[in-house]
């Protein structure tokens, strides 16, 4: 009896303290990030087959520019799935940009990136359309515009490799136009450009460009191929020139353009961060050469040797004759056995040796101290065999 008593008392203890006290206050309400606003503008909205375009746009805040956003930059075709093409970082003022050639009727978005006080937010899409015809040279630089700048020096015409040319200098490039089966007028510009120069430029030992440059590629690199050759660039490098003919080029100029890199460890470089995973990488830096080029595909890339070496095998034909742009396969370990462990890019052809470039390797005469990527001279002798990619 007396604990029901008891039990009694604290209840109407308990009832007459909630009715004095006041309420439990509710808890914090979340912060709601600031709604973001994103613009996205076309330099052009018809374009010819080959042509670059630049993507700009800005990002805003309630109403004030949001600098240090991460935008992505996304494609699609005829109403399929987005696809990412470019990412870049907006300025103090919010604004962002970015190069692309579209090889199709391609549709574009800008999305940028929630952050800790900032809402994701979409442009609205841009559709650029691919048009035929003639492109003379006083019509592009009209369409260029201030990306071009003034006339630098005079217009001069030229006939090279049966083809009409006719090329200018300006503030912020050049433009050649060139009149085969059609008239056609390329951009060239920045340390692309430079390197052009240094090689003759249109009378020189590349040729003419056969298109604008291809950018927005990985470590913010541009590529352009002339009718001998390629100039490949990026944030880290100036102009790399691989001269021949084909796609090959680009990928071995993008390859050339790593020459002298070292691994930052055993195992660990920056091209294992890019395919995520640490190992064995001279397969990863020839995926990595084709990818910056703007070849995706043209080489597979797998995380690990086993899988490359399988695909390769299984989708890429095999040969023993050495020929420039092939994967050169050797066996370096000396346990007995024969088997492939080892992929370089093959740069040139001997009548006994072939030069390439190789990745995960030693610095020739080091004894493999400073494993990184290098230009090597093998003997032909030494080749397993040869896979020769569809470029």
């Amino acid at each position: 009896m007396q604990n029901r008593h008891r039990r009694l008392l604290t209840v109407a203890i308990a009832a007459s303290l909630a009715a004095v006290l006041p309420a439990a206050l509710p808890a914090p309400r979340a912060e709601a990030a600031t709604p973001s606003a994103t613009t996205l503008t076309l330099s052009s909205s018809s374009v010819r087959h080959g042509e670059m375009i630049w993507i700009t746009g800005k990002v805003t805040a309630g109403g004030k520019a949001s600098a240090h956003r991460k935008v992505v930059v996304e494609q699609r075709f005829h109403g399929g799935a987005w696809r990412t093409v470019a990412t870049s970082t907006t300025s103090s003022s919010g604004a962002y940009s970015v190069r692309q050639r579209p090889t199709k009727e391609f549709t574009y978005r800008a999305r940028a990136l929630a952050s800790s006080t900032r809402a994701a937010d979409a442009s609205p899409s841009r559709t650029v359309e691919l048009t035929v015809g003639a492109r003379v040279l006083s019509a592009r630089a009209s369409i260029l515009g201030s990306r071009l700048g003034a006339p630098s020096g005079a217009t001069t015409k030229a006939t090279i490799a049966g083809d009409r040319v006719t090329y200018r200098s300006y503030g912020k490039g050049m433009l050649v136009q060139v009149s085969s089966a059609a008239t056609r007028t390329w951009f060239v510009y920045g340390d692309i450009l430079a390197a052009y120069r240094k090689n003759g430029g249109p009378k020189g030992s590349l040729g003419v460009p056969i298109a604008d440059p291809k950018c927005g590629l990985l470590e913010s690199g541009c590529v352009q191929r002339f009718t001998h050759g390629s100039i490949y660039d990026n944030k880290h490098t100036k102009g790399v020139v691989a001269k021949g003919t084909g796609r090959k080029t680009e990928i071995i100029a993008a390859a050339r353009s790593q020459l002298g890199y070292l691994q930052k460890s055993y195992n660990n470089s920056k091209f294992n961060v890019w395919v995520g995973h640490r190992g064995a990488w001279c397969s990863v830096f020839q995926s990595w050469a084709a990818v910056a080029s703007g070849n995706p595909g043209v080489i597979p890339k797998h995380a690990t040797w086993a899988k490359f070496l399988a695909d390769v095998r299984a989708h890429e034909k095999i040969g023993h004759t050495p020929k420039v742009g092939a994967l050169v396969f050797f066996d370096t370990i000396t346990d007995g056995s024969t088997a492939a462990t080892h992929v370089g890019l093959v740069t040139k052809v001997h009548a006994s040796t072939i030069e390439t470039i190789e990745a995960n390797t030693s610095t020739p005469g080091t004894g493999g101290q400073g494993r990184g990527v290098y230009a090597k001279e093998r003997p032909r002798s030494w080749a397993l065999y040869y896979a020769y990619p569809e470029y």
